[in-house]
């Protein structure tokens, strides 16, 4: 009786362990798109110290989301631009987005890269493949960005619209 016990209890706990595996249930994705941006440079990027605009000579432009809907999308300078023209209270003219700006300070084997992390504070405007976009320093206290960056990256905080807006913009 016992090893019947011990048996029926086995498999009791084994059942109660692989219940659910195999489900077909899927990850919800009903949940609001966070959207992030990575914008890598394309040749040599600009900086005007003084009215703070950074121009970017666009080489890749991608906006993923993050968990659970895992989707990705390849931007062109002017859908990007676009983000700041949206209207509502989850619009980067609204809530300006903080960006992390990575650069070389120079295109020999002796560059050393630096890290500023910005907020883009508007203005934002594509003409041809070049990016510009008004710049504030958030840190390291006292940072100065320099006139001329090389392989500049920069990667911008979420995005919570779903770009109303913009025609079918549709992330896939």
């Amino acid at each position: 009786m016992a090893k019947t016990l011990a048996g029926v209890l086995a498999l009791s706990i084994a059942a109660l362990l692989f219940a659910g595996c195999g489900s077909d249930a899927k990850t919800d994705t009903t949940t609001k798109e966070s959207w992030l941006f990575s914008l890598q440079s394309d040749g040599t990027t600009g900086f005007d110290q003084s009215s703070s605009v950074l121009s970017v000579p666009v080489g890749n432009l991608l906006g993923f989301t993050d968990r659970p809907n895992r989707v990705t999308r390849a931007l062109t300078p002017t859908e990007f631009a676009a983000l700041w023209t949206a209207s509502g209270k989850d619009s980067f003219s609204a809530d300006p987005p903080n960006a992390s700006l990575t650069y070389w300070d120079s295109d020999g084997t002796d560059a050393v890269a630096h890290t500023v992390i910005v907020e883009i504070t508007g203005n934002v405007s594509s003409t041809g493949n070049v990016l510009s976009m008004t710049l504030q320093i958030l840190s390291p206290s006292g940072a100065v960005i320099p006139t001329k960056m090389y392989r500049a990256s920069l990667f911008v905080d979420p995005h919570y619209s779903i770009f109303t807006g913009m025609g079918e913009f549709a992330y896939k």
